[in-house]
């Protein structure tokens, strides 16, 4: 079978036109794939990488902070933390202005080497100063956080709050039993 020169020019396109496509199939289109893949992959581990870095920038600041809550008040005697915690929140109440009701710790025995001082706490104010008094507890470095709250208004038209707490406080229990015993906390039975 002898071709025109027209009908060779027809099959050379077409077997061209087929080659094109069956190249942009299975060489071209998978080729970009895995190259849209790959910067999706290297943004990624980019983004992981600059949340590392900082992270290891902040590492510094964190382990300020952590020393410094430890230094304040994760006191090895359950009097000292107490008595720690009572001071504190008698002087924020009088610096932010508030009438002071009742404070009344109770201590909780618990197992484990971290031991937990419970405060219920009943005081009364302006909004303003109850605002601050709850900032001032939730930003202390004292070991102290919020458990429970009811705020209230005394009055209609909500001059006048009332604000109960229970606040937790905590405390190395087994360096205060050991104290007590005479052995210090570094020497650990095996």
């Amino acid at each position: 079978m002898v071709l025109s020169k027209r009908e060779r020019l027809i099959l050379i396109i077409t077997l061209s036109i087929i080659t094109l496509v069956l190249l942009d199939k299975f060489v071209l289109s998978p080729v970009l794939d895995a190259r849209s893949d790959f910067q999706a992959e290297k943004q990624r581990l980019a983004r992981e990488i600059n949340k590392a870095s900082a992270l290891i920038k902040q590492k510094d600041t964190v382990d300020k902070e952590w020393e410094e809550r430890i230094n304040n008040g994760l006191n090895s005697d359950v009097s000292s933390t107490e008595s720690i915690a009572l001071n504190a929140l008698r002087a924020w109440a009088q610096n932010y202005g508030l009438t002071l009701s009742s404070i009344k710790p109770e201590r909780e025995k618990g197992e484990g080497k971290v031991q937990e001082i419970l405060f219920n706490v009943s005081c009364s104010g302006n909004m303003t100063s109850v605002g601050q008094f709850l900032f001032q507890i939730e930003n202390t470095t004292l070991p102290m956080r919020i458990k429970e709250f009811q705020l209230g208004a005394r009055e209609e038209d909500g001059k006048e709050m009332s604000l109960q707490l229970k606040l937790s406080s905590v405390y190395l229990a087994e360096a205060s039993e050991n104290a007590y015993t005479g052995v210090r906390v570094s020497e650990e039975v095996e």
